[in-house]
C-alpha cells in the first residue's frame, strides 16, 4: 500500500504534467487560445514526417548520384556540359543493377536507338558517337543477357558515378526521376542546362540545398556558400551562360532559388529535384511560396 507522502508526490507529478502545456499570462489567468509545442513534440513530428516521406518514395524514385565521381568527371573535361547532361539524364532511365531501361516497369534492357530517343538525338551518327564516347571512358558498359529464353544487349551505367537504392556513404545528390525527366520535357530546356546542373551536385549542402564549396562541413556557416562569381569559377563557364542556366525553371518553379547574403547572392537548388537527406517541407516552401530574386 502506498504511504501518504507517496501518494502526494504522484498527485504532484500528475499536476506538474498537467502544466507542460498550459500558458499563464502576465495576470496569472491561463491562456486557452494558445499551443505550446515542446522540443519532444517537434523531434516526433520530424520522426513521422521522415517515416513517411521515405513510405512515399516508390512514389517519387530517385538514383543516387556519387558527388565524388560527378566532381571527378565534371575535372576530367573529358565531356562538354551538353555531353554531362546527357549522361546524367540516362541515369534516370536505370533499375536497381543500373540497367538501362525505358522505363521503371520495363522487361526488357533500354536499346540503342531508345536510348536516343530519350536524349532527343534523332541523328543516328550523333548517338552512336556518343554512346561509344561513353563506354570508351568506362561510363557506360554492353553485356549480352538472356531474359525469357532470349539474349539481348543491355547497357549498364557504371557505379562509381550512381546507383539505385540505399547506401552507406551520405555522398549522394538524390535525383528524383520524374521531375528530372519533366524538366528535360520542357521544349526550352536544352542538354547543356541538365549538364550545368551536374557540375553542380558536387557543391550541394546537406539537407539546406544550398551550393557551398565545402558541402560535407555539417555546420552551413562554415560551408562557405558560393556566389555567382564562385559558380562561375567552379563550373569553368563564362558569367552569361551560368546566370542564364540559373534562370531555368520546372513547371513553373526555379530551380535555383537566389538569397541575398551582405553584398552577395547565394544559391538553393529546389528539392523538388535534387536533395541530400530527407527533404523538409521548410526548404521546399523558398521555391513555393516565395519569388526568388535574380542575379
Amino acid at each position: 500500500m502506498s504511504t501518504v507522502r507517496e501518494l502526494f508526490d504522484e498527485a504532484d507529478k500528475k499536476l506538474k504534467r498537467s502544466r507542460v502545456n498550459r500558458v499563464i499570462d502576465g495576470n496569472g489567468e491561463e491562456r486557452t487560445d494558445c499551443i505550446v509545442i515542446t522540443p519532444d513534440m517537434q523531434e516526433a513530428a520530424k520522426r513521422r514526417k521522415e517515416i513517411e516521406t521515405y513510405r512515399n518514395r516508390t512514389d517519387n524514385p530517385f538514383t543516387l548520384v556519387h558527388m565524388e565521381g560527378a566532381r571527378d568527371l565534371a575535372m576530367l573535361k573529358a565531356l562538354n556540359t551538353k555531353e554531362l547532361g546527357y549522361f546524367l539524364l540516362l541515369q534516370t532511365y536505370m533499375d536497381y543493377s543500373n540497367m538501362l531501361k525505358m522505363s521503371l516497369h520495363a522487361r526488357l534492357p533500354m536499346t540503342e536507338k531508345e536510348l536516343a530517343e530519350v536524349l532527343r538525338i534523332r541523328d543516328k551518327r550523333t548517338y552512336s558517337k556518343l554512346l561509344n564516347k561513353f563506354m570508351e571512358l568506362g561510363l557506360i558498359q554492353s553485356k549480352k543477357i538472356t531474359l525469357f529464353k532470349q539474349e539481348y544487349k543491355a547497357f549498364y551505367i557504371n557505379k562509381d558515378y550512381c546507383l539505385r537504392g540505399s547506401s552507406q556513404t551520405n555522398k549522394l545528390v538524390k535525383v528524383f526521376i520524374n521531375a528530372m525527366q519533366e524538366l528535360y520535357s520542357q521544349k526550352d530546356i536544352k542538354p547543356a542546362d541538365i549538364g550545368f546542373l551536374y557540375r553542380l551536385l558536387p557543391y550541394m549542402h546537406y539537407e539546406s540545398n544550398h551550393l557551398v564549396r565545402y558541402p560535407y562541413e555539417p555546420e552551413f556557416a562554415k560551408a562557405d556558400a558560393l556566389s555567382l562569381r564562385d559558380i562561375v569559377e567552379v563550373t569553368g563557364m563564362d558569367e552569361k551562360n551560368v546566370k542564364e542556366h540559373l534562370r531555368i525553371k520546372l513547371t513553373g518553379l526555379h530551380v535555383f532559388g537566389s538569397f541575398k547574403a551582405g553584398k552577395n547572392s547565394v544559391y538553393k537548388v529546389n528539392s523538388s529535384l535534387f536533395y541530400r537527406g530527407v527533404a523538409s517541407e521548410l526548404v521546399k516552401a523558398d521555391f513555393i511560396l516565395t519569388k526568388q530574386s535574380r542575379s
